[in-house]
């Protein structure tokens, strides 16, 4: 029987039988042969609903696995997990941890017990900390971690392996490895494709790419993920401003980053607040999150309603025009916020800049005529079919041009608006926009059919 096919023999099995386990005085020894072959993931998903206490003697029993299956925890599951070990299992644990993981939980921690717990670490580890915990958050010191391998330039590929092969079990990866000088000023790198090809005598410094592409401690984690993706990195290296390395940041953690962003964004978009964890969320705080953009728009609403009053007598004089108000708000929304949906991505991806803000107003204006038109003329073929009335007819396929132009435009200039004024284009949500929208399609609606109705 091939290593995959026991390992997913053993997977359904584990389930069921880890509280068994768990209850046997040689539980550490069973636990370890039972999670032998699995991958720290596949252990993750199998203990996550277990109880805290339950999961940190799971973590503890398998020793270095039982850290990385830690890691895969949300932070306030870890937090749980991690008051159910005692003290000396804690400094275990943080000192044991990668350093961009340990530096992201220590600050999820209680001041009081950050401070009991750090004074017991190695000295290491506890100044590896310190250095990383003032590094300001979305910054590229704050996701870097301090595991790299580096190698001075003047030492030979064979002496280059030879040491990469010592230090490799504590090093995040090895396949870039850094070229510094004494005082760590970054050089080159080499990677260990090129380390395996090349002569075992040749020197470092013959073989070493020069023209690297880095970051700065204090440069937007978005700017780090754009240039890992850019370039397909698996490790780009984060340099003070004297250009002496100070870490790496992975693809891994770009990659959270970016997941991370994307919530945000999407959350933003949804005008529904950050929310986490849904399952874990009370009612009350999901109720409280959303509550702020909703009584923002019920009053952006009440002007919708203030307009609708206005034009009372428009109404009154044909009330077929009522008939039309859901279609016109209900397509302006809709035109809006695609537009913005498509420009807020393409902010978010670099696609798009600021600078091409009236190229992209030109384009969205033209997209909103065709499509407006298009609808316009069903609204047309609608209104005569109701009323048989051109009067009518005319004013909804205006209307409706003119309100798809208005929204489509708006919804890609707004957020690059936002932008502009140094505000995330994501908080120009879809729900404000299809308000606003809705104020301005009314507007329009009556001020044509004032002019055409009205003035007959």
């Amino acid at each position: 029987m091939s290593d995959e096919q026991r390992r997913q023999d053993r997977v359904p099995l584990a389930g069921p039988d880890i509280q068994e386990i768990l209850s046997d005085p040689d539980y550490p020894k069973k636990l370890r042969e039972l999670f032998d072959d699995l991958h720290p993931y596949d252990v993750f998903s199998l203990i996550e609903d277990l109880p805290p206490e339950d999961i940190a003697k799971i973590i503890s029993a398998l020793g270095k696995k039982g850290i990385e299956v830690f890691e895969y925890f949300p932070d306030e599951e870890k937090k749980d997990i991690f008051y159910c070990f005692s003290r000396k299992k804690m400094v275990e644990l943080l000192e044991e941890m990668a350093p961009d993981d340990r530096v992201d939980f220590v600050k999820k921690l209680p001041e009081d017990l950050v401070e009991d717990i750090l004074p017991l670490l190695a000295q290491a580890e506890r100044n590896d900390i310190k250095r990383l915990l003032q590094y300001e958050e979305g910054t590229a010191g704050a996701i870097m971690t301090t595991e790299y391998a580096t190698i001075p330039p003047d030492i030979t590929v064979d002496k280059a392996l030879e040491y990469l092969r010592r230090v490799a079990p504590d090093r995040e990866t090895i396949y870039y490895v850094y070229v510094t000088d004494r005082d760590r000023k970054l050089l080159g790198l080499v990677t260990l494709r090129d380390l395996i090809v090349a002569r075992r005598t040749a020197k470092i410094e013959d073989i070493m790419h020069r023209d690297l592409i880095v970051v700065r401690v204090d440069d937007p984690v978005e700017e780090v993920a754009k240039k890992v993706r850019d370039y397909d990195f698996l490790a780009i290296p984060v340099v003070d401003h004297e250009n002496r390395l100070v870490g790496i940041v992975t693809v891994d953690d770009v990659i959270d980053v970016i997941e991370e962003e994307d919530t945000e964004d999407m959350f933003a978009y949804g005008a529904s607040g950050v929310v986490h964890n849904y399952t874990e969320e009370s009612v009350w705080n999901i109720a409280r999150k959303r509550i702020t953009w909703l009584l923002v728009l019920v009053f952006v609403q009440f002007i919708s309603g203030a307009v609708l009053q206005m034009h009372s007598a428009e109404l009154q004089a044909m009330i077929a025009l009522a008939f039309f108000l859901p279609v016109l708000s209900g397509m302006g929304g809709n035109a809006g916020s695609q537009s913005s949906t498509t420009i807020i991505r393409g902010l978010a991806t670099g696609e798009i800049e600021e600078a091409d803000m009236w190229r992209i107003f030109y384009k969205e204006l033209r997209v909103g005529l065709l499509v407006g038109s298009i609808l316009g003329i069903i609204g047309f073929a609608r209104a005569m079919f109701i009323q048989q009335d051109v009067r009518l007819g005319l004013t909804v396929f205006l209307s409706m041009v003119a309100t798809v132009t208005a929204a489509t435009t708006a919804g890609a200039m707004l957020p690059i608006f936002f932008k502009k004024i140094g505000l995330d284009p994501a908080l120009m949500s879809g729900p404000f926009i299809a308000s606003v929208v809705d104020i301005v399609s009314i507007l329009i609606y009556f001020e044509i059919a004032r002019i055409i109705i009205m003035g007959f």
